[in-house]
C-alpha cells in the first residue's frame, strides 16, 4: 500500500506556480494596456522582509482582482477586517490608491477579542495576534486613501459615516463571530461583481472560519470558490443581474458616452473594440483585416450618436488612396478618404438612433456594432498583418431628442 506523503515546509517550493505571464513574460504588452499592478514594487509591501512567506498565491489573485475591478469599471471602496501587522492592508491601500478609492481598515489592533473565544472557538488562545498595535499599522500602510476604524467589530462599523459601498472586502479575523458579522455587515454593501475574500477557509487551522463562510452563504444564490493560497482562502463573488442593460460590459461602455475624449494609446479604448483590432501599441492601436469594429451602448432613450475618431489609415505608396466605409447594420453612413496630403486627422460621423435601434446585436443591452471597412487593404512588406486604419482616439455623444434628426 502507497503511504501518504505531504510535502514538509522545507519542500513546499516544488509546489509553487509561477506569478500570471501578464505580470512576466507580458509585462510590456500589460502596462501598454493601463495595466495598474507593479509587481516588484508592490510584492515588496506585501512581503516587506524580502524573505518570502510561501503565500505569493494570494498576493497574485489580489493583483488580479485590481485588474478585474479596473477593466469593468466596478465601483466602490476597499475593506478589511482583520489587519493584525498590515501585510494585505498595505497592499490593498496600494490599489485603493491607484483606483482613487479608499480602504477601510477594521482591527481591535490588540489581537482577539475576549468575547470571541467561544463555541467552535473555545480552544483557541486569546493572545494570538496580540503584538501589533495601530501606531505600528499606520506607520507600515500609511495615511493616503486609508481610513483605520479600530474597536470591535461590528459596533465598530458605526464610526463610518454615511452610506458606504464596496468593491473588495477581505476578512481575515479567524474566528467564527467576527467572521460571521462581516459577512452579515458587508455583504449587503458590496456592489454587484465585487469580490468577498475570506482568509483561512480552506486551511484547517480555523475551523470557525469555514464553519461561518458555509452557513451564511447557504442559503445565497452565490457559490463559495476555494483558492490554493498558503492559507486556502475562499472568494465570493456578488450576484449581478443576467443580461439586461446593467451587465458590466454595457455599463462600462455606456460610461465612456461622453464629450471626453477616449485616449487609444496603451489600451485606453479597450472596451469598446471588438474584433478587427491588433493588441494596443503606446501610439494608439492598429486595424487589422478587412472589418474593424467598435461596440457601443448609448442610453436608450436618448437621441443619435455623433463620433469623433483621430484616425489615419496605412498608405503602401505616396500617391496611394485609402476610403473607409463606416457601417451601422445595413446602413453606410460614411464614406472616409485617407491619402498622403490629407491623413491623420479627426473624423465624424452621426449614427441617427433609429438606425443604431435597427443594428442593435442584442436588444435586452442595448449594444451595436460600427464598422470601419477599409475598400482595399493593403499588405505591408514591413509588418505581416494587414492594416487598414489607425485609431489613436476617440469622442462619443449622444444627443437629445430635440437635436436628433428625424430617420
Amino acid at each position: 500500500m502507497q503511504r501518504d506523503n505531504p510535502p514538509n515546509r522545507d519542500a513546499s517550493w516544488r509546489f509553487n506556480s509561477g506569478p500570471p505571464q501578464r505580470y512576466t513574460t507580458n509585462f510590456a504588452q500589460y502596462r501598454a494596456r493601463g495595466g495598474l499592478v507593479m509587481p516588484l514594487d508592490d510584492m515588496r509591501r506585501f512581503e516587506p522582509e524580502g524573505k518570502g512567506t510561501g503565500d505569493s498565491g494570494r498576493f497574485w489573485f489580489f493583483c488580479l482582482v485590481a485588474d478585474q475591478l479596473a477593466k469593468e469599471g466596478i465601483a466602490g471602496d476597499f475593506a478589511e477586517v482583520g489587519v493584525y501587522k498590515g501585510r494585505t492592508a498595505a497592499l490593498l491601500a496600494t490599489i485603493a490608491r491607484r483606483l482613487d478609492r479608499t480602504v477601510y481598515l477594521f482591527d481591535t489592533f490588540e489581537g482577539f477579542a475576549e468575547a470571541d473565544i467561544k463555541g467552535i472557538d473555545a480552544s483557541k488562545n486569546q493572545a494570538a495576534f496580540a503584538d501589533t498595535s495601530l501606531e505600528a499599522v499606520r506607520a507600515f500602510v500609511g495615511e493616503e486613501n486609508v481610513e483605520y476604524i479600530k474597536g470591535y467589530f461590528p459596533d465598530s462599523a458605526a464610526q463610518i459615516r454615511g452610506d458606504h459601498s464596496f468593491c473588495c472586502v477581505h476578512i481575515d479575523c479567524d474566528l467564527h463571530a467576527p467572521i460571521l458579522s462581516a459577512l452579515e455587515f458587508f455583504y449587503p454593501r458590496v456592489v454587484p461583481g465585487g469580490f468577498i475574500v475570506v482568509h483561512d477557509y480552506s486551511s484547517l487551522w480555523w475551523a470557525g472560519a469555514e464553519k461561518a463562510v458555509d452557513d451564511f452563504f447557504a442559503d445565497k444564490s452565490e457559490a463559495v470558490i476555494p483558492l490554493p493560497d498558503n492559507s486556502g482562502s475562499a472568494v465570493i463573488r456578488k450576484r449581478r443581474t443576467a443580461g439586461g442593460p446593467d451587465n458590466w460590459r454595457s455599463h462600462r461602455i455606456q460610461g465612456l458616452v461622453t464629450d471626453a475624449w477616449i485616449k487609444a494609446a496603451g489600451g485606453g479604448a479597450a472596451p469598446l473594440l471588438g474584433a478587427g483590432w491588433s493588441n494596443a501599441e503606446a501610439w494608439g492601436v492598429w486595424g487589422v483585416g478587412a472589418v474593424h469594429e467598435i461596440e457601443i451602448a448609448p442610453v436608450p432613450d436618448r437621441g443619435d450618436l455623433e463620433i469623433d475618431a483621430d484616425v489615419h489609415a496605412y498608405l503602401p505608396e505616396p500617391q496611394s488612396l485609402q476610403e473607409v466605409e463606416i457601417v451601422v447594420g445595413r446602413s453606410v453612413l460614411a464614406r472616409w478618404t485617407f491619402s498622403a496630403a490629407e491623413n491623420r486627422g479627426v473624423r465624424s460621423v452621426r449614427i441617427p438612433h433609429d438606425v443604431a435601434a435597427n443594428a442593435l446585436s442584442d436588444a435586452n443591452t442595448w449594444r451595436f456594432k460600427i464598422q470601419f471597412r477599409p475598400r482595399e487593404v493593403h499588405p505591408s512588406a514591413k509588418d505581416k498583418r494587414l492594416l487598414g486604419m489607425a485609431l489613436h482616439g476617440v469622442r462619443l455623444r449622444q444627443l437629445a431628442k430635440q437635436d436628433s434628426v428625424a430617420g
